[in-house]
């Protein structure tokens, strides 16, 4: 694709999104203008252009994609999607090591598209865990998480959230689970004992923090530097967001080593 081709695609909003709504099959102009809230005098010009290209077809009052248009759209997608999640915060993307994320995953990011963003605490709960990542954990059947860092909180959170019932599933660092042992060992095999909890450790490195409930994600990463930022994280409710953090947290348990007993 050359870069003709590229700016014809990518620097019109109304190109762009023609594309992908004749990609689901073909439509009138009644239905394009009244989809994409446009004029026919606005999208005709750029619909011609499409035409002049064989991107988009025409017959009678109907308009589809070409072959050709049905090939690029299909790739196309996938691309605007990751550039919305990109797009969505920039300044936190910029910022943090994504590469941390296993390849796998890191390909299938776009499926965050609809991904949000934690309101950073205030100075007086400046390391507390964040208010919306707690209340939605209270919401939540099941719990699977992955834990890079130690906080002296957690312990106790998800020990009383396995004893209330929940199926709670934790993976560590290996240094994590040290502290557990060291610190926390009342709490560690109330949890163990709880009926409905696994716990793993990993001896692979890990750099960020994730939990994926049937509620909601949580992905904290850290900043370039190896610093871990405990002032904002990804969040998603949206369903494609929680099947990858369902295989992020897979990845890493069948790597990993179940914890039974102390």
């Amino acid at each position: 694709m050359n870069n003709t081709l590229l700016e014809l695609i990518f620097l019109s909003e109304k190109r762009k999104s023609l594309l992908l709504f004749l990609e689901e099959n073909p439509k009138t102009m009644d239905e394009i203008r009244d989809s994409l809230g446009v004029s026919p005098v606005a999208i005709l010009p750029q619909i011609k252009k499409l035409r002049d290209r064989n991107i988009v077809l025409k017959e009678n009052d109907v308009y589809s994609l070409s072959p050709l248009g049905q090939s690029i759209t299909g790739k196309m997608r996938d691309m605007v999607d990751i550039l919305n999640v990109f797009g969505n915060n920039y300044a936190f993307w910029a910022t943090h090591s994504i590469e941390c994320i296993p390849s796998p995953l890191l390909n299938r990011i776009d499926e965050l598209v609809n991904c949000t963003f934690s309101e950073p605490p205030d100075r007086t709960r400046l390391f507390d865990p964040h208010r919306e990542f707690v209340e939605n954990l209270k919401e939540s059947r099941y719990i699977n998480g992955i834990a890079s860092i130690f906080h002296p909180m957690y312990p106790v959170l998800f020990t009383d959230f396995a004893k209330s019932g929940r199926e709670v599933s934790l993976l560590v660092t290996e240094s994590v689970f040290e502290r557990v042992k060291e610190e926390f060992q009342a709490e560690f095999r109330a949890f163990l004992d709880a009926g409905t909890s696994s716990f793993y450790v990993c001896r692979e490195n890990i750099e960020f923090a994730h939990v994926v409930t049937d509620r909601f994600l949580s992905l904290s990463l850290p900043f370039f530097d190896g610093t871990f930022d405990h002032r904002e994280d990804v969040l998603s409710f949206d369903s494609a967001a929680l099947r990858w953090g369902e295989d992020l947290f897979a990845y890493y348990r069948d790597m990993s080593e179940e914890i039974t007993e102390i």
